[in-house]
């Protein structure tokens, strides 16, 4: 069961930078007891935006009660000004009360779809430019074109993104609200996506450099190591 718990987590993304927790080594520790699962969560600071840290716990206890033979499951987030809000379980605004501008995240949570939209789409249209594609070319592709060799993992991570904003339609390259893009249009376009991705690559390598300080971890594993029923990486 480990493993599965594993792979529900690696399927939790931070809000603002676009990666997976177990990427990030955002998963402390891991133990699972008769079908009762603990998990551990970390940040990089002590003062990480709480509505993000809200999210993430909310998302990870929600991808692991998914796992088959998960009876219930406890997400407790370490080293935080709002550690007991935050592992309560209770709903935002019930666990933060006046502190709580609303209790609803979902419009939250679509600014940050939009945005890991922008920067996985700018990923793939860059690379299919710098095979040799024009921009009339480009805004063309339909979602069933038969893209050049080395797209897939660019083209799985955007649709991945578009499925999870709620776009849909046939044409591959659009905007957020899924609005075909005019081929004058693209370069233009494409800057703002380019800064963004920028902003969020640096952010995301911030991140990784202060909670490796933090917690003193050696470079980031694609998954931690497992023995047993918990994270050989969650022991240290």
């Amino acid at each position: 069961m480990i493993d599965g718990v594993l792979s529900a987590l690696r399927d939790v993304y931070d809000p603002e930078l676009d990666e997976s927790l177990v990427d990030l080594q955002f998963v402390d520790d891991v133990r699972v007891q008769e079908g009762q699962v603990e998990v551990v969560l970390r940040l990089p600071t002590f003062w990480c935006a709480p509505n993000f840290a809200y999210l993430m716990a909310h998302d990870a206890r929600e991808a692991v009660l998914r796992v088959p033979g998960v009876r219930s499951v406890r997400v407790t987030l370490r080293d935080h000004m709002y550690s007991d809000e935050i592992s309560s379980g209770k709903p935002f605004a019930e666990a933060f009360g006046d502190q709580a501008e609303s209790d609803d995240l979902a419009e939250l949570r679509q600014l940050f779809n939009r945005k890991a939209f922008g920067m996985r789409q700018e990923q793939l249209v860059h690379f299919l430019r710098e095979v040799g594609l024009s921009a009339h070319e480009v805004v063309a592709l339909r979602t069933d074109t038969v893209l050049p060799r080395g797209a897939a993992p660019l083209l799985r991570q955007y649709l991945h993104r578009r499925t999870r904003l709620g776009v849909a339609g046939d044409v591959l390259i659009t905007d957020v609200y899924g609005r075909a893009i005019p081929a004058q249009q693209l370069d233009t376009y494409l800057r703002e996506q380019r800064r963004l991705r920028i902003s969020m690559t640096f952010n995301a390598l911030m991140c990784k450099g202060l909670l490796g300080t933090r917690y003193e971890l050696p470079h980031p594993s694609p998954l931690p190591e497992v023995e047993g029923t918990r994270s050989k990486e969650a022991r240290r």
